[in-house]
């Protein structure tokens, strides 16, 4: 059977160099009109600061929607069953866990062998080639090129445990034998190693090229091309999670968490970001004034039509949702009333006229994909401007239904059922249709989590008051003009009651940001405990942990006419450790077992005989 795994590095290793091809033409030696292919590239150094920006291109075009999935969408934001509008609900295998190797939700270890190939091309040329570059330019692509290999070898550790160590371009290099290029997984221990060399090697390289500038990466949107602040973000993920989580062999060493302490503070300090004034502002300000962003990928508008967050909503249009919700938005569209509408509609009590509201027709994108838990919307206090990433449909009563009302003044809250809510975080611009679209950046990161990654590491220090004061950075920007430290501030408890403020905090700051499974796999209830004892497996890393249910507070079902409804769960772990705990780590697919006989089937999975792990 073809190796399908093995078929990606080779066309990988191609594309690298056609990329460079097509964008840098102007720079081929067209001598040989015949010789298209990589011997004729590689030549100037714009080939080189080039084929950066392919890479870039490469990388947003697929592990965009890998952060969403791996990182997001499997958690408990996410409501698995029919939506409000009535509709089956997209890709539920993913919030429900139903992964299995049959099934794995993920092939080929992520896609990240494709970028890993194209890197070692790079690195291949550069050690070839490369003088034909200013040596400042040169240490400034290693450093780059080292780092975005880092991120992904961390990734397929994080997901898988452990790949093959693959840092040649065999393929380039002349071997054509998908038997000969067979390699097995390494162990966990031997793939932290590769990042943590490849994460010393980048920022070396970084240093080495002091002041180095280059327009192509540096104009009004420099974050969107990894940066020596990339790499340091990224290694203190590496150490805090190698510090606080085991993987296979790898036993976590509290060592690390102190290295990934120094990694966060150096971003911190050193690098001039800082956040900006209003949390609307770091997700949808001025891209070129963005002072919090560390690296995102971006959207322009030709590009953003599929983007994932387009879907990530309630739609209001479909069904009999106009006529069975209210909403407490106003005709702008910006800000929320006491005065609830129809929705979809506005409705004027002074002319009796009733007309279409903009603000929802502007942003619908067609049937609902995927639903928001209402638990996640009663986390928010209603004064943290972060709740206004949401916009809250509220369930019509029978009995307002029959009068056919068309708006309620004073409208309470809490005498109503939320039915959901519709996702508007990334506010995109408006496209030739007159539908908004994705044009937002996507972040990686951003000092938002430098200050709740330092305060979980003040956390495992025993240290309180950088507890409070990290948490509370994070909180006075959320809060803006309501701020009360006496009502909103965080007061320290123990290890664990901090860790669960933390995951809490992360989880109203970063929705969407693919983080909230890797905070749950990382953080734990217990300093140095068992695997049990991570959030993932705990509930207290509930979405809905610690809320009061009231009989307002309920999940929603397509019945509404029944006012059939599950309440909200308050106790309910992601997974549960005794059935699913092999669940933590990817399955490998079929196709790269059958392909390729030296690979090895995570624990907890069926496999092939003789292909499990350990054998």
């Amino acid at each position: 059977m073809k190796n399908k795994f093995l078929s990606i590095i080779t066309s990988a290793a191609v594309a690298g160099s056609a990329l460079v091809a097509t964008s840098c033409a102007d720079d081929l030696d067209l001598s040989n009109p015949d010789g298209y292919d990589a011997g004729n590239f590689w030549r100037t150094e714009a080939n080189f600061t080039g084929n950066l920006v392919a890479l870039m291109n490469q990388w947003r075009g697929f592990d965009n929607n890998t952060l969403f999935y791996t990182g997001e969408f499997r958690t408990d934001y996410y409501w698995p069953h029919s939506g409000t509008d009535g509709s089956g609900l997209r890709n539920t295998q993913w919030p429900l866990n139903a992964i299995d190797y049959t099934t794995p939700g993920l092939t080929n270890f992520g896609g990240y062998y494709g970028m890993i190939s194209n890197c070692n091309t790079f690195l291949y040329y550069d050690e070839e080639r490369g003088d034909v570059m200013s040596e400042q330019c040169r240490e400034y692509l290693r450093g780059m090129i080292y780092g975005m290999r880092a991120y992904c070898y961390f990734q397929i550790h994080k997901l898988y445990g452990s790949g093959p160590l693959r840092i040649k371009p065999d393929v380039l290099l002349g071997n054509y034998d998908e038997v000969a290029l067979q390699m097995p997984r390494a162990t966990a221990e031997e793939t932290l190693a590769q990042i943590k060399s490849d994460i010393d090697a980048s920022l070396a390289h970084f240093n080495a090229a002091g002041n180095y500038s280059n327009s192509l990466y540096s104009g009004n949107r420099g974050h969107n091309f990894w940066t020596k602040a990339a790499t340091e973000m990224l290694a203190g993920e590496v150490y805090l999670w190698s510090g606080k989580v085991s993987t296979l062999d790898h036993q976590a060493d509290p060592a690390d968490v102190a290295k990934a302490k120094t990694y966060f503070t150096n971003v911190l300090n050193n690098y001039g970001f800082s956040l900006m004034p209003t949390f609307d502002d770091a997700i949808n300000g001025s891209k070129s004034a963005n002072t919090e962003v560390i690296f995102a990928t971006y959207y322009s508008e030709t590009e953003a039509t599929t983007n994932w967050f387009n879907y990530i909503m309630y739609d209001p249009t479909t069904g009999g949702s106009p006529n069975n919700f209210w909403s407490c938005v106003e005709k702008d569209g910006t800000t929320w009333s006491t005065t609830a509408n129809r929705l979809t509609y506005w409705y004027d009590p002074v002319n009796n006229t009733k007309e279409r509201n903009t603000f929802y027709n502007e942003r619908m994108t067609g049937q609902q994909h995927q639903a928001v838990r209402n638990a996640y919307w009663y986390r928010f206090d209603q004064e943290d401007s972060r709740i206004k990433q949401f916009m809250p449909i509220y369930l019509i009563k029978p009995e307002e239904k029959e009068a056919d009302l068309q708006y309620i003044p004073n409208f309470d809250f809490n005498d109503h059922i939320l039915a959901g809510c519709y996702v508007w975080k990334y506010h995109g611009s408006m496209g030739t249709g007159g539908r908004m679209i994705g044009t937002n950046e996507m972040p990686y990161y951003r000092l938002a989590q430098v200050y709740l990654n330092l305060a979980e590491i003040a956390n495992y220090e025993g240290n309180n008051s950088d507890v409070v004061r990290y948490i509370n950075a994070i909180r006075e920007r959320a809060y803006g003009s309501n701020w009360d430290v006496t009502k909103y501030g965080y007061t320290a408890g123990d290890f664990k009651a901090n860790e669960i403020a933390i995951l809490q905090e992360s989880a109203k700051e970063f929705f969407q940001e693919g983080k909230r499974w890797w905070d749950l796999r990382r953080m734990t209830a217990v300093k140095g405990g068992q695997d049990s004892d991570h959030l993932i497996f705990r509930p207290e890393g509930c979405i809905g942990y610690g809320l009061t249910v009231g009989p307002n507070m309920y999940e929603v079902t397509a019945n509404y006419d029944q006012l059939g409804t599950f309440t909200i769960s308050t106790n309910t772990p992601v997974l549960d450790y005794a059935t699913q705990k092999h669940l933590v780590l990817y399955p490998l697919d079929r196709t790269l077992l059958d392909g390729d006989k030296l690979l090895r089937q995570n624990p907890g999975y069926e496999a092939p005989k003789g292909q499990a792990w350990g054998e």
